[in-house]
């Protein structure tokens, strides 16, 4: 017999997985602060059938460390397990050169760096931009696109995702072939 998923059931299971993982977010706080990590991002996912925590971390000096992870992945293991209740995978790791840009914070730190933006609806006929971030004020962010050739002012509520874009510094090739 196929069960039928209602919509509202889907949104009910969204709404509650928000909750667990904002909850499981403030748990490891005190884990977080004990090893000089910052939470860069957190998501429950499934891919391939099997369901995946992802905890992505870093140091603000930018030194995490392999061994940061693993102590860290440690310390949450049992607070990630009282609080889903279905099998999954902790993954801990940093969040990456091209890593995702959500929050305020996440555009304000990255200011001045090249970004690739989605937005959820057309802004200037458009819904990906590529270029430089100038600013975010407002809760809106000001890319310079590098398509366009102009500044474009995308509201935070319009985002649909976002990340870095990571460029070799230009004489890296060079040396290479020395």
């Amino acid at each position: 017999m196929k069960r039928v998923v209602l919509k509202q059931e889907i949104v009910y299971e969204v709404i509650i997985l928000e909750e667990i993982l904002s909850k499981f977010e403030k748990e490891i706080q005190d884990s977080l602060d004990s090893l000089d990590l910052e939470l860069s991002d957190l998501e429950y996912i499934q891919e391939g059938g099997y369901n995946y925590l992802r905890v992505y971390v870093e140091k603000k000096d930018g030194t995490t460390s392999l061994d940061d992870c693993i102590e860290l992945s440690s310390k949450i293991d049992g607070l990630a397990d009282n609080l889903i209740n279905e099998k999954f995978y902790l993954e801990v790791s940093t969040p990456g050169v091209e890593r995702k840009l959500k929050k305020e914070k996440d555009f304000i730190r990255f200011s001045g760096e090249k970004i690739k933006l989605h937005s959820k609806s057309q802004i200037e006929g458009k819904k990906t931009f590529e270029g430089k971030l100038e600013k975010f004020e407002n809760d809106t962010i000001f890319l310079n696109d590098q398509n366009i050739g102009k500044t474009v002012e995308i509201p935070l509520s319009k985002l649909k995702k976002a990340n870095l874009i990571y460029e070799l510094p230009n004489d890296t090739l060079e040396k290479e072939e020395e």
